[in-house]
C-alpha cells in the first residue's frame, strides 16, 4: 500500500523544503501538509498532481516516494538538441558568409544597422541556443536537471550574463537618447569589451538556461 503521506515528506526533505516552503507553494496551510504527512488526511488528486510539480517530479515519483530512472534519448531532450543543433550551425554560417558580407556593405555604403543588428541581437541569441546545446547534448544521455534551489541560482546567472548584451540592444533605435546610448557606445568602442558582452557572456548564459528551465522525464 502506497504511504502518500510519507512519500510527500521524503520528496520535501530531498529538495530540501520545509513544510511552510512546500504549504506555500500549494496556496494552503502548513497544518494541511502536516495533516498529509502524518497520516491524518489526505491530499486529493489535483494536490497531489500540484506538489509533484511544486517538488520537481512526476507524479508516479511523489508516489513512489523517489525520482525514477532518467531515460537515454528521450523525444523531449532529443528535439531541443535538434533545435539548439539548428541555431548553432546557423552561427557558423553568420559568421563564415553573413557577418562579413555585411561588414563589406558597411564598408562601401556606410549603412551599419545591418551589421550592428546582426551583432547586437541576431549573433547574441545564436551564442546563447549554442551555450544551450552543451547540457542538451548531455541530456541525450545523462540527467542535467539539478534540484529546484540550484535551478533558481541558475536562473538568475543567467539573467544577470545577458543583461550586459540586453543593454548594448537600445543603440539598434535611432530615437533612443544619448545617455542611454552612452554605454553601448563605450562596449562596442573596444573590441574585447563587444566579445565579452555579445559573445561569451551569451554563450555562458545558455550553459545556465538550459539545465534551469528544461524539464526532462524520468520512468522507473
Amino acid at each position: 500500500m502506497i504511504d502518500v503521506g510519507r512519500n510527500i515528506r521524503k520528496c520535501r526533505e530531498r529538495k530540501g523544503l520545509t513544510q511552510d516552503a512546500l504549504a506555500e507553494k500549494l496556496h494552503v496551510t502548513r497544518q494541511a501538509v502536516s495533516n498529509w504527512e502524518t497520516g491524518r488526511n489526505q491530499p486529493d488528486l489535483d494536490t497531489l498532481e500540484a506538489a509533484a510539480k511544486a517538488l520537481d517530479l512526476e507524479l508516479e515519483e511523489l508516489l513512489r516516494g523517489k525520482p525514477g530512472k532518467y531515460p537515454r534519448f528521450q523525444a523531449k531532450a532529443m528535439g531541443w538538441a535538434i533545435v539548439l543543433a539548428l541555431f548553432a550551425l546557423f552561427l557558423a554560417a553568420d559568421a563564415l558568409f553573413i557577418e562579413p558580407r555585411l561588414l563589406e556593405l558597411k564598408g562601401k555604403t556606410y549603412r551599419v544597422w545591418p551589421y550592428m543588428f546582426n551583432g547586437l541581437a541576431v549573433l547574441p541569441i545564436c551564442r546563447t541556443a549554442a551555450g544551450m546545446l552543451v547540457p542538451a547534448a548531455v541530456s541525450l544521455r545523462h540527467n542535467v536537471q539539478p534540484e529546484e534551489a540550484a535551478k533558481n541560482t541558475l536562473r538568475a546567472a543567467a539573467i544577470l550574463l545577458l543583461l550586459p548584451a540586453a543593454l548594448t540592444v537600445p543603440c539598434l533605435l535611432p530615437t533612443v537618447p544619448p545617455p542611454l546610448l552612452r554605454f553601448p557606445s563605450f562596449v562596442l568602442s573596444d573590441r574585447t569589451r563587444y566579445n565579452i558582452v555579445c559573445r561569451v557572456l551569451p554563450f555562458a548564459a545558455g550553459l545556465c538556461l538550459y539545465p534551469a528551465f528544461v524539464r526532462l522525464k524520468t520512468t522507473e
